[in-house]
């Protein structure tokens, strides 16, 4: 591939859109399937949630598999095949006859989306150039951002005005565009050569150590994203503001849309730090006035301060982690940094939920500005071990040359 600084090449161009069709195939999914499962299967609440639950496990354990694969087997292969298993998958849904069959297919799923997902986030770090990669990363997040704006409305307007084969139909064609669409993608495969990677442990073919520390960040990040999926429409239910939650979605939604270009941008110009500090601060500020919301514009007010500082962070996180390993080991980065995601929303919904019994859904909200403080201090620590370790490459050079 040629190395050029040109950001709006071909390759992003097919890669961004092939995951925008995936992405809105996912989103329509998610709020009809738990009608589908009560209505059509007799399922109950609790199955319900069974949904994501099976889900987003297979996710996770897909992940470190995923980085493997990719950095062993190559790029084009591993993405192709797993977006064809999506769009095949897609299929299974019409007319499925039992509950069992309906949760084995989720698992499986599940699993083709998160080697699907992990497969595309290492190819666009492959595509965008260097010197812009926040920036890249921060519109390749737009175009999931814009599929969350457009999924779940438009699956729910399909369920509302036809049937369930015609949702499940749909969201096939859009999984089959966005696999012709990869089809179409030109990469190098960045592939492990000469046995290199036979040293490592398989923990650490599957994990890529030198991304820990952001990862951490962005596990305690995400947590808060973790609690709002999960609590937002009941504590808006609490407030007395039932149709709150679908407001806070919508600014939500539009925000990161709009800001993770723009703080990419600025990433790739200024630093990371740059834009991650103030991101963090703004998150912070953000779960206090959620905490305290007692109107509907102090309550979008929140989601606006929320997105703002979540949207700046995490393409700059994802640029730090592209950036801290050598290209053939970025699908173990990749995936390593998606699994933190992954964890950081299940186990903020479940750490939060649990703090939620005990103090109610506004001290919840209020102590989730703690996960972020924590990974404040992470990230403050992560930064001071990266400068000494520059300064000590540099009095090493310096002592190199002298010596010669």
């Amino acid at each position: 591939m040629k190395n050029n600084n040109k950001l709006w090449n071909g390759n992003f161009l097919l890669l961004c859109f092939s995951n925008f069709f995936m992405f809105t195939s996912f989103y329509m999914l998610l709020p009809t399937l738990p009608v589908f499962l009560v209505e059509h299967l007799d399922g109950t609440e609790r199955q319900v949630g069974l949904i994501i639950a099976f889900f987003t496990t297979a996710q996770i354990f897909a992940r470190p598999l995923a980085g493997k694969w990719l950095d062993e087997i190559g790029r084009k292969k591993v993405f192709l095949y797993a977006r064809i298993a999506f769009f095949v998958l897609m299929f299974l849904y019409l007319n499925i006859p039992g509950l069992l069959l309906f949760f084995l297919l989720r698992l499986i799923h599940g699993f083709s989306f998160g080697i699907a997902t992990t497969a595309s986030g290492t190819m666009a770090a492959d595509v965008v150039p260097s010197e812009r990669r926040a920036e890249g990363m921060g519109y390749y997040g737009a175009f999931v951002s814009l599929a969350l704006v457009i999924g779940p409305s438009l699956g729910v307007w399909i369920m509302n005005s036809g049937n369930f084969n015609v949702l499940f139909i749909f969201c096939c064609v859009l999984g089959g565009i966005s696999a012709f669409l990869g089809n179409l993608i030109k990469v190098d495969d960045h592939t492990q050569k000469n046995g290199g990677d036979q040293k490592r442990s398989l923990m650490e073919k599957l994990v890529e150590p030198k991304v820990i520390h952001i990862c951490i960040v962005s596990v305690m990040i995400v947590s808060v994203y973790g609690g709002i999926v999960s609590f937002i429409s009941l504590y808006a239910k609490e407030l007395k503001m039932v149709e709150a939650s679908g407001y806070f979605f919508a600014v939500y939604s539009c925000v990161l849309l709009v800001i993770r270009p723009l703080t990419g941008k600025i990433s790739d110009k200024y630093g990371a730090s740059f834009v991650i500090y103030p991101g963090m601060l703004l998150c912070i500020v953000g779960t206090f006035v959620l905490s305290q919301s007692n109107t509907l514009t102090i309550f979008l007010l929140s989601a606006f301060l929320i997105s703002l500082g979540l949207g700046s962070i995490q393409p700059s996180l994802q640029a730090l982690v592209i950036d801290a390993v050598p290209s053939e080991r970025r699908g173990a980065a990749i995936a390593t940094y998606l699994m933190s995601v992954d964890l950081g929303i299940a186990g903020g919904a479940f750490v939060l939920g649990t703090i939620a019994n005990y103090i109610g859904y506004s001290g919840m909200f209020l102590s989730s500005s703690l996960f972020v403080f924590v990974g404040l201090l992470v990230y403050g620590l992560y930064q001071l071990r990266q400068v000494k370790m520059r300064k000590e490459e540099f009095l090493q050079d310096t002592k190199n040359s002298s010596a010669l």
